[in-house]
């Protein structure tokens, strides 16, 4: 009788041992990975200023539900020290529902995207303690989970008069 319930015990931790560790060797390998550009590309486009910031999808699948949020922050006096204020940045398209992963057939390079805004970027950039920081948030399209990306620009000198390369390039040219 001690061994079967041995067995038994012992058959349900390793059960449970397995399947754990499967799952964290299967879901750790399923997260969002996207790159940011380090430029801001200032291009006229439709008679308007627009700036234009880059991502690519380095994801080995399908990522949904990708929101993307450029704010101004500038450090402002508080009673003791300094604190930061946040400014939204607002984006002709904010929220993109579905980027595909790379795919060696794709000629139109669609795991990579350019957001824009028609703000005056430079001119809201005031003094040099301001910056930009671009946040994505994309879920995974296997696991759902979600993953945010956070870029910062800290000067006014990743502002370019150049376009971006296309496809996996995030440089400018």
């Amino acid at each position: 009788m001690t061994e079967i319930v041995l067995g038994i015990v012992i058959s349900i931790l390793t059960g449970v041992v397995s399947s754990y560790l499967f799952l964290m060797y299967f879901l750790n390998r399923k997260r969002v990975k996207i790159e940011i550009s380090s430029h801001i590309s200032k291009v006229t486009f439709e008679g308007q200023t627009n700036y234009f910031f880059k991502f690519i999808n380095k994801t080995n699948s399908e990522i949904f539900d990708i929101r993307i949020e450029p704010t101004f922050y500038k450090q402002v006096g508080g009673v003791g020290g300094m604190n930061i204020q946040g400014k939204d940045i607002v984006l002709k398209d904010n929220f993109i529902s579905y980027i595909p992963c790379k795919n060696s057939r794709d000629t139109n390079g669609l795991h990579a995207m350019r957001v824009r805004t028609t703000e005056d970027i430079e001119l809201n950039w005031s003094d040099n303690s301001s910056y930009i920081r671009l946040t994505v948030i994309a879920k995974h399209s296997l696991s759902g989970f979600t993953n945010v990306f956070v870029k910062d620009f800290y000067s006014r000198d990743a502002i370019t008069d150049k376009k971006f390369k296309s496809g996996d390039d995030l440089g400018v040219g």
